[in-house]
């Protein structure tokens, strides 16, 4: 087994950027849904909610692409000329934190704080989207992961904290010590990693009409692996190995699929015939988590192991298969999960 495609999304829900190698974090690969952006909560006057294709499918239309400390996201509706790109030039690591304005993110109920990039920017999307819109930086402030965690029991979030715990781990040294066991994300939904296979992918295609091959940018993965082994084989994957270093991901929960499979992503519109019912053809047969039971899985969320942290990853290294578990894991999360 290889590795086949590495993928690191620089902003949550726009296109990704296909990379020959990524580097471990605890959050997810470096680079990965740093940035966000967010739309007026029209249920809660005065506040932002993360945008996603589910809800807003032309955020397909935006390509970004990484050159040295600086992402350049390309806009790219339907009909544009490619002589005559409309462009925007985003810092990866702004250096002027302290002077941006902080904003509340609250994703899938684990809040966290963003730095709203400024005007600049928040004008070139909401010229492009119709309505106000803000680029948000995470920043390293940390998301909880309220689900699924590498060996916890599969309900078992974030260890509550009391008043005296969290004075205790806002300590510099002390803290981080205290907080080593719960997992932390940036803008990912649910996991840092997202894992899926090509004998899986091809699966899906059988189910398009002839010479239709699903479009693997469509789930949104961080690694595409290369194997000999059937379809689906992947649900009952705990723990893979990877390269000469030994790096460890830890699989921890399956991916519900959601509607955004059915857009088509040359028109940021949803598609026409088989291609625009992926979602329900997925749900004849691949609706085998209880935790999700109304969503079709498509591939495994991970964690990297706390001694992989800032080892490489490389497109065609060899992944070995280190720890499968005999049954099924069940997906968890407060409010998603059933």
């Amino acid at each position: 087994m290889r590795i086949s495609q590495l993928w690191v999304y620089p902003v949550k829900s726009l296109r990704g950027c296909v990379v020959p190698q990524a580097m471990l974090t605890k959050e997810g690969f470096y680079l990965d849904r740093r940035f966000v952006l967010l739309q007026p909560d029209e249920e809660n006057p005065g506040h932002w909610k993360h945008m996603a294709v589910s809800r807003i499918s032309q955020m397909v239309l935006f390509h970004p692409s990484v050159s040295g400390d600086r992402l350049t996201i390309t806009y790219r509706p339907p009909g544009s000329a490619p002589a005559d790109p409309q462009t925007l030039e985003v810092p990866l690591e702004p250096e002027n934190l302290a002077q941006l304005r902080r904003v509340d993110v609250n994703m899938h109920l684990s809040p966290t704080k963003g730095f709203d990039m400024g005007e600049k920017y928040s004008k070139w999307f909401s010229d492009r989207f119709g309505f106000k819109v803000i680029l948000a930086y995470w920043g390293n402030n940390p998301r909880l992961v309220l689900g699924n965690l590498p060996g916890k029991p599969t309900t078992q979030g974030p260890k509550p904290k009391n008043a005296f715990t969290k004075v205790i781990s806002s300590l510099p040294i002390i803290g981080p010590m205290l907080e080593e066991d719960d997992g932390v994300i940036a803008f990912n939904d649910c996991a840092p990693y997202l894992v899926i296979t090509e004998p899986s992918l091809a699966d899906v295609s059988k189910r398009l009409p002839p010479g239709v091959e699903m479009d693997v940018t469509k789930f949104r993965a961080n690694i595409l692996l290369k194997t000999s082994d059937p379809a689906w084989v992947e649900d009952f994957w705990g723990e893979l190995t990877f390269g000469d270093e030994g790096a460890k991901i830890l699989l921890t929960g399956n991916c519900g699929r959601c509607k955004s499979l059915n857009v088509d992503y040359n028109t940021g519109e949803s598609g026409t015939g088989r291609d625009g019912e992926v979602l329900k053809l997925l749900q004849k047969d691949r609706r085998v988590d209880q935790g999700t039971k109304y969503s079709p899985i498509f591939g495994r969320y991970g964690f990297a192991s706390k001694e992989s942290e800032g080892m490489v990853l490389k497109v065609g290294s060899e992944v070995i298969l280190s720890k499968r578990n005999e049954e099924r894991t069940r997906f968890y999360w407060p409010g998603l999960s059933t």
